[in-house]
């Protein structure tokens, strides 16, 4: 329901798109059972996605991108960026293969798992016809390969935070373009790097780019510390440009993500208002989290003596971060299964802790 109105649109086809959609074998999918996973790596929180291939599985670019809740799903994608991705395609398409080198990186690496119904959390969903009990939705495959991988004692910060958007080093792209630069924030690496407004993005890391979406898909895998080559146009010229990155530059909010509730330690959190801070006399520049629902079976959290309306202020004795994504994070990290992590909670105006267990 989130992409809807976009979906419509791409089914009743109107002129312009009917002639562009002609010119390839369209697949609809509309859920994960026996999807090959080495070739469909995307960020599978979206509501809508598409691939561009060549018959012999070499990868054009991707499409889709998405970075909020239900009401925001569609912010990033419309059907003029989604027509300027398929132009982009079929120009790529018919440089093929003479570019097919530039297009390896387009693949991402051999996934553990050949499918999601080989996960083992999902394999009761392998059996018998699809139906709404035993689908497999996109969100569960990122979601059951990241708590097994917790599960194993082996998450990593690049299993949490996932395809950063273009604004994590300071872009900003037009929504019905897709590559055109809208607004460079100052100071940051974007900016550093002499990017503009009006620039309209090429390639990455020598991958061209078709849409945002291909953008995220090169910042997803990049390294923390990294410098990105990048190729541009700005006034008929082609320009060259190198991005530095570094810290915590991929951190962003994954409360939206379909996904975060088995990320979730039974809590789902919310920050205070600075007003909400001071009307619990909670010192200036201390951060609070709000717990609206305790929940989860086994029911750890409630047990452990968590309620709705609790304040988080610290955690592990340390300042508690000052949202519900970093605190997650946090715990998830730092806390293996069978661990417990401390909580600090104000109650009524008096400070207690509780050890909260994690699995």
């Amino acid at each position: 329901m989130a992409c809807k109105s976009l979906d419509e649109q791409v089914v009743r086809q109107d002129a312009e798109l009917q002639k562009l959609e002609q010119q390839f074998v369209c697949v609809r999918l509309v859920q994960m059972k026996g999807v090959d996973l080495h070739l469909f790596q995307f960020d599978y929180d979206q509501s809508w996605a598409a691939f561009f291939l060549n018959a012999d599985g070499a990868i054009y670019g991707r499409y889709g991108t998405r970075a909020g809740d239900k009401k925001n799903a569609a912010s990033f994608i419309s059907i003029p960026s989604f027509k300027k991705a398929m132009e982009r395609a079929l120009e790529l398409h018919k440089a093929y293969p003479a570019n097919k080198s530039r297009l390896t990186g387009k693949l991402g690496p051999k996934p553990r798992f050949p499918t999601a119904e080989q996960i083992p959390s999902l394999r009761d969903r392998a059996d018998g016809p699809t139906t709404p009990k035993n689908c497999i939705h996109c969100h569960m495959v990122g979601e059951h390969a990241r708590k097994l991988k917790y599960q194993e004692k082996q998450l990593t910060p690049a299993d949490v935070w996932i395809y950063p958007l273009p604004a994590n080093i300071g872009l900003s792209l037009n929504v019905d373009d897709g590559l055109r630069v809208e607004k460079v924030e100052p100071g940051s690496p974007a900016a550093r790097a002499g990017m503009e407004i009006g620039d309209e993005l090429s390639s990455m890391n020598g991958q061209p780019l078709i849409s945002q979406a291909d953008v995220q898909w090169v910042l997803h895998n990049a390294p923390s510390e990294t410098t990105l080559d990048l190729t541009l146009r700005r006034a008929g010229r082609t320009l060259t440009k190198a991005v530095a990155l570094s810290g915590n530059w991929k951190e962003s909010d994954l409360s939206w993500r379909e996904s975060s509730w088995s990320f979730r330690p039974g809590l789902w959190t919310m920050p205070l208002s600075i007003a909400e801070r001071k009307k619990r006399d909670i010192a200036p520049g201390e951060s609070g989290l709000l717990v609206k629902w305790v929940f989860g079976r086994p029911p750890l959290a409630k047990q452990a003596g968590l309620k709705d309306g609790d304040v988080i202020v610290a955690l592990d004795g340390k300042p508690v971060p000052p949202d519900e994504s970093h605190f997650n994070a946090s715990i998830r990290l730092n806390h293996p299964p069978g661990d417990k992590a401390k909580l600090t909670l104000l109650r009524n105006g008096q400070r207690e802790d509780v050890l909260l267990p994690l699995e």
